[in-house]
């Protein structure tokens, strides 16, 4: 009868698909961890803690802020590479100067890059 309940792990908060255009979530940055199917992201929001997918696009951004910056994070949809290559494209927004780090100084700290 177990196999009729719905797991979920405690500590992972709510799963977040991105899939509409102009989605935002908002909250501060938690950071990175690998999941069952690759990279996800957590942010703790007013209503509590939000789990998503990284994208390769939101990586890139997510890499550059600090753990426990306040953030936004906007969907803009799919888009299409110079190769031709369909992503999904997003915006990061950070509220302070301080919760962004230095490019050149950019580490896995809270973001690891995927294997494979």
């Amino acid at each position: 009868m177990s196999s009729l309940k719905r797991w979920r792990q405690v500590g992972q908060g709510q799963f977040h698909k991105w899939e509409t255009s102009g989605e935002e979530l908002e909250g501060a940055w938690r950071g990175s961890h690998e999941g069952r199917y690759g990279l996800l992201g957590t942010l703790e929001t007013r209503v509590g803690l939000l789990t998503f997918p990284l994208h390769a696009a939101l990586v890139q951004r997510l890499q550059q802020v600090r753990i426990g910056a306040d953030v936004l994070i906007r969907y803009t949809g799919p888009q299409t590479s110079k190769a031709g290559r369909l992503f999904k494209g997003f915006e990061v927004f950070v509220a302070g100067q301080d919760d962004v780090i230095d490019a050149a100084h950019v580490t896995d700290h809270d973001v690891a890059p995927r294997e494979g």
